[in-house]
């Protein structure tokens, strides 16, 4: 009797697949909440955020320590749950897709989306009126689009298939990320898996917001895979469309590239070239008229620059801040160059992405949200308490003073506590990764020792 009532109690313990289920279906209904939220109004849509980012980062965090390599399947159909909810919603207190049909519409009809910026249309009467409301949304109108020629040609494929609609460039970065994960799936563990299909950043800021930065870090996943296979060609060539897409990428392609070749380094060159000479040759300068005017101009959520530019005029504190990061890249690429601890696990390879982005977004005058996302695929590859500390916490950015109605903050203005609060925690990440590191190997710059945490 005893015996049987002993297998009684074990029969209804909760197992580990129970655990992650029950994060997999807390999760897609935080998801679903903030989904309808999105199209209702934008009344305390903050809070609503904030609270759905907030819980999907817990349940993870429940699922982090129950979850092994049998749960995958599962981890991929919440994981599909999560971005059909956030499909069907509408962007969350953000704006920059208006952007991106606008330029659909531009290049559709003129061949050149940089031509003008959006605010030279605004007496313009030829306008439909379904791209007159795109038009009055736009953000920043006097500055020419930001976002590269191989964007713009995923741009003018969504006005193609659903001119002012935003489904179809979902559906584009849907399959973007759907590639990413896809191509590192088999050489992670449980947890990156987990990390990797789950993330609440990756979901809300490309499944929600629309941001494109997923596209771009598919391409460099692929240059990096198809590299790992010693395809110098196939490398260079998604290389060099990664950069024609965001320039973000040129800050990690020479590691990719570095042992490939003149091949490769000639493929990739070539297809920037090839992606940008039909708007050279119109007299356009692309996109680097826009990226000229947002690195001058603008800050947001700024971290060790803001510091620099409160005791240092302002051009100093970028020549410091640039020069800083000018150091630490250096520093990552010889080591990189140098290093003969080449694992044959699949990520083991992977570029130091994490330690280069984030010394970039450390020291960068914008540091918006969608860009931790070039975090996402290193972190999940090798998994460490400041890398998820970073894609949590980000998230606090949205509390400006726009999106808490305060008319004593300005539009994009944080209160007095926020940043302390978010890069404090990722502070705190970082010496707590550093306390472990004492006591056994961790993640290394060149990536060369692999450690999951949290």
């Amino acid at each position: 009797m005893p015996a049987q009532l002993g297998r009684s109690i074990d029969d209804h313990k909760s197992s580990p697949s129970d655990g992650v289920r029950l994060a997999g279906i807390v999760t897609a209904v935080a998801w679903g909440f903030l989904a309808c939220r999105s199209h209702t109004s934008h009344t305390a849509l903050l809070a609503a955020m904030l609270a759905a980012v907030a819980i999907a980062w817990l349940a993870l965090g429940w699922a982090w320590r129950r979850v092994t390599l049998r749960h995958s399947r599962e981890i991929l159909l919440f994981a599909l749950l999560f971005r059909s909810a956030a499909f069907f919603a509408l962007p969350v207190m953000e704006d920059d897709y208006h952007r991106f049909l606008w330029d659909g519409y531009r290049f559709a009809v003129t061949g050149d989306p940089y031509a003008k910026p959006p605010q030279a249309h605004f007496s313009d009467d030829t306008i439909p009126p379904k791209f007159r409301g795109v038009l009055d949304r736009i953000n920043h109108p006097d500055v020419p689009t930001i976002y590269g020629p191989l964007l713009q040609w995923a741009f003018r494929l969504s006005h193609g298939i659903a001119p002012a609609q935003l489904w179809p460039w979902k559906l584009i970065l849907l399959a973007a990320e759907a590639t990413t994960i896809v191509v590192l799936w088999a050489g992670l563990g449980a947890r990156g898996r987990l990390l990797l299909a789950w993330c609440p950043l990756a979901i809300f800021e490309t499944g929600f917001n629309a941001h494109p930065d997923a596209l771009a870090i598919m391409l460099l996943v692929l240059s990096w895979r198809w590299s790992r296979k010693s395809l110098s060609v196939a490398a260079g060539l998604a290389a060099g469309l990664a950069v024609a897409t965001k320039v973000f990428a040129l800050l990690i392609i020479p590691f990719v590239l570095w042992r490939l070749g003149r091949r490769a380094w000639a493929a990739a060159l070539g297809t920037i070239v090839l992606l940008y000479a039909p708007f050279w040759l119109r007299g356009s300068a692309a996109d680097l008229a826009g990226l000229r005017a947002m690195a001058g101009e603008w800050e947001f959520n700024s971290s060790l620059f803001a510091i620099a530019k409160a005791v240092l005029p302002l051009d100093m504190a970028r020549a410091l801040c640039g020069l800083a990061f000018g150091v630490v890249w250096l520093a990552l690429l010889r080591r990189w160059a140098t290093s003969s601890d080449r694992s044959r696990a699949m990520v083991r390879g992977l570029p130091p992405g994490e330690w280069i982005y984030g010394a970039f977004l450390l020291l960068s005058a914008t540091a918006n949200p969608w860009y931790f996302l070039w975090l996402w695929p290193f972190v999940a590859a090798r998994p460490s308490s400041i890398g998820l500390a970073a894609l949590a916490a980000v998230s606090l950015a949205y509390v400006t003073g726009l999106n808490l109605g305060d008319g004593s903050l300005g539009s994009f203005e944080h209160p007095a506590w926020l940043r302390p609060l978010e890069f404090g925690l990722i502070g705190c990440a970082a010496c707590w990764d550093a306390r472990k590191q004492k006591t056994r190997p961790g993640t290394l710059p060149d990536g060369s020792a692999s450690r999951q945490a949290w």
